[in-house]
């Protein structure tokens, strides 16, 4: 083998340069950021998708409770008592304020307030579910009965 030919073999078998390496590890390292940020989107709309949803399971034992008791849950107990014939999908909680909702994990628990003069006499409600885009209480709020928007709501006791 002479030396001209070892030369072109060499030049035969050149690996990448670290130029081209580094270009390579920069546009995976966009990909990869691209597609985080995406996911933690998804993630958080399935969340209060989620949340959405048990809200309306709130409103629907709500307005069955209406239809056995003749009145709209007024307390926490209303919601648990062995003589609903309706009671809240499995892992939801309700909770007495906004405060107790921001606190907790969010997707599994919301917030009911009743509408009338007391507890017993309640002849509405809102419920209030957590937005996790905005990591605050949703602006939609869920109306109960003659619930509207402007009405005064009252925090149901614990």
């Amino acid at each position: 083998m002479s030396l001209n030919n070892i030369k072109t073999k060499l030049r035969e078998e050149r690996g990448f340069t670290i130029v081209e390496l580094l270009i390579v590890i920069v546009v995976i390292g966009i990909l990869a950021a691209i597609t985080i940020v995406s996911f933690n989107n998804v993630t958080s709309k399935a969340n209060t998708s989620n949340a959405a949803s048990n809200a309306e399971a709130v409103q629907k034992v709500a307005e069955s409770f209406n239809a056995d008791n003749n009145r709209y849950p007024g307390t926490l107990a209303d919601f648990t008592a062995t003589a609903n014939t309706v009671k809240l999908p499995s892992g939801v909680t309700v909770l007495i304020s906004p405060t107790a909702l921001a606190s907790s994990n969010g997707k599994n628990s919301i917030v009911y307030k009743y509408k009338g003069a007391s507890a017993t006499t309640a002849t509405g409600g809102s419920v209030n579910y957590w937005d996790f885009g905005t990591n605050a209480v949703s602006t939609t709020v869920i109306y109960v009965g003659d619930g509207k928007a402007g009405d005064t709501f009252v925090q149901i006791a614990s």
